[in-house]
């Protein structure tokens, strides 16, 4: 079958979701949830990675609620729990609007606390489950968290590349960096972007604790669970990963070296055949 990228906008529950979506409908379907840096998006998270997931998954991937393309709520919500709300509510929406009664999914920082809190709402909803660098867990925070959150205080091209730099293990390995660095660095002070996210990132400096899942919602799910995280990751700290380890029923940690924070961009190397190992092999 020939790759074919579709983005559209379409219904999600309360809210109007862009998505991406690529391959066979009739492939098991395989969600993808992105990171809530500045400026990011589905496609800035997982756009390299449809080509070849595609071959065998039917891929959905939408911008969650304040980022990207996705309706942006109004009021904006104070506090991290409502976001997670909201984003908890689109996913069931859209796969309730794509006809999907269960689904597998892949999580990646703050989209691994999204898909975390999915496992406690609507278990019956998915299969097998993978989390990248995964939020939702006990962690401590990092001084590059910090910056990250403290972006809009001072939002400087300098600074953003700074942050973004973090985010990785060798960024002389990645030749492209400077131009993901610079398009994202346009999204996030977009000044529609910029009022939704300063109010988005505030409630996540105080509000972080509260998307901890606790050990006795770990301990309920029977989901298969792959780990995996980048050995130097700065953002979320691989303790987040053993902490998840420790209190699910059925996980197993995968630890990527020469790997910061986004493992599907720095070790596509290893993280494929781990996606297929994971979710094609009973």
């Amino acid at each position: 079958m020939t790759y074919r990228l579709i983005e559209e906008r379409m219904p999600s529950g309360k809210y109007t979701s862009h998505v991406m979506m690529a391959g066979n409908p009739d492939n098991p379907p395989l969600i993808l949830m992105h990171g809530a840096g500045p400026g990011a998006s589905a496609a800035s998270n997982w756009r390299h990675c449809f080509p070849e997931l595609a071959k065998d998954f039917y891929v959905i991937a939408p911008d969650m609620i304040g980022f990207g393309q996705s309706d942006i709520p109004d009021p904006l919500p104070p506090h991290s729990v409502t976001w997670m709300g909201m984003r908890i509510e689109q996913v069931l929406g859209l796969m309730d609007h794509l006809g999907i009664e269960k689904a597998n999914i892949l999580g990646n920082s703050m989209g691994g606390a999204v898909t975390l809190h999915l496992l406690i709402e609507a278990p019956e909803r998915f299969d097998k489950v993978m989390l990248m660098g995964p939020a939702g867990a006990k962690m401590s925070r990092t001084p590059e968290m910090a910056r990250l959150l403290s972006f809009y205080a001072d939002p400087r091209l300098a600074r953003y590349r700074e942050i973004i730099t973090s985010f990785v293990y060798d960024p002389s390995a990645l030749s492209n960096l400077d131009a993901i660095i610079e398009e994202r660095f346009r999204i996030a002070v977009d000044p529609q972007v910029r009022l939704v996210q300063e109010v988005m990132f505030e409630s996540m400096k105080t509000g972080m604790d509260a998307l901890v899942v606790p050990p006795t919602d770990l301990a309920r799910m029977s989901h298969e669970v792959a780990l995996v995280h980048g050995r130097f990751d700065r953002i979320v700290p691989l303790e987040a990963s053993l902490y998840l380890l420790e209190h699910l029923k059925r996980a197993e940690l995968h630890v990527l070296d020469r790997c910061g924070h986004w493992a599907q961009i720095q070790r596509w190397d290893a993280m494929l055949p781990l996606i297929r190992t994971h979710f094609l092999e009973s």
